[in-house]
């Protein structure tokens, strides 16, 4: 993973060198929307039944008409609950997250139609459009804490070791998506984009593997024992513990979400210096 991310930053360190050397424009703005979630509490590949918030910026340099390099930070609220499952083991099982996630990336964008009006190169690419399709890839690192509601108060799991070991709330994702730009005016762009995020941790949701001994978690930490297995707090079909080492998740699948924002993105004309 860390070659993976140390070579993902090299490819957009170089692409911002010679950007450097023959952008034209480049653009700042903000972003609202709205991010969704896939893992153990909800495996469906693409819903807004759990829906949460987005905010961000972002700040792109168009290197020409089809490519650009882009920064962003989000932050995104990610929600699952297995009471909104269809599935009667998921329900049985009782377990609900919510997960503020912070990231920071950057990722090359590619125009489907040349797009940056202001590149001063017109006979080079032939007219530019008002309007793309683009798709784009990158890298990002980002963070992430799992909270359950218990006893009125929102309570940090990972601390809690719920599963019987800790992991890290530092990750890195790969974001990848498409989007739409239009130029409303000659200096500002609207912008949708769906994107969506491959992590490599399972534990975005505090679920993961197996099920400790709850017997013996209770005793040194009850909090912990109770926020494990929720299933007996269903009163219409209160259960046993499960068996020390029962599945609690699939830990072959990583967890995965999205970021789909709207954006208000404003242009900037740049020194053309060696065209």
């Amino acid at each position: 993973m860390r070659k993976l991310f140390f070579g993902a930053v090299l490819t957009l360190a170089t692409a911002c060198t010679v950007s450097t050397n023959a952008q034209v424009s480049y653009e700042l703005g903000c972003s609202l929307g709205a991010s969704t979630y896939l893992g153990d509490l909800q495996p469906k590949a693409y819903t807004y039944s759990q829906p949460g918030a987005t905010t961000g910026g972002l700040i792109r340099y168009n290197m020409n008409g089809y490519f650009a390099v882009r920064g962003f930070a989000n932050y995104a609220r990610l929600y699952g609950s297995d009471a909104k499952s269809l599935d009667a083991g998921m329900i049985r099982r009782n377990l609900s997250f919510r997960s503020d996630v912070v990231e920071f990336g950057g990722v090359m964008e590619w125009n489907v139609i040349p797009f940056d009006r202001m590149d001063p190169q017109n006979k080079r690419f032939g007219k530019r459009f008002k309007f793309t399709p683009y798709f784009f890839g990158g890298v990002n690192i980002f963070h992430f804490n799992p909270q359950a509601l218990y006893k009125n108060e929102w309570v940090d799991l990972q601390p809690l070791q719920t599963e019987g070991q800790s992991y890290t709330r530092t990750n890195v994702a790969i974001p990848f998506g498409m989007g739409f730009k239009w130029h409303v005016g000659r200096h500002v762009i609207l912008q949708w984009e769906i994107g969506f995020r491959k992590t490599f941790t399972d534990y975005l949701d505090d679920v993961s593997s197996s099920y400790p001994d709850l017997n013996k978690l209770a005793l040194t930490d009850p909090t912990a024992a109770d926020l494990s297995f929720r299933g007996d707090e269903l009163p219409e079909n209160p259960q046993l513990l499960p068996a020390p080492g029962s599945a609690r998740g699939l830990s072959s699948n990583m967890d995965w979400y999205t970021v789909n924002n709207f954006s208000v993105i404003k242009k900037f004309k740049l020194r053309n210096r060696n065209w």
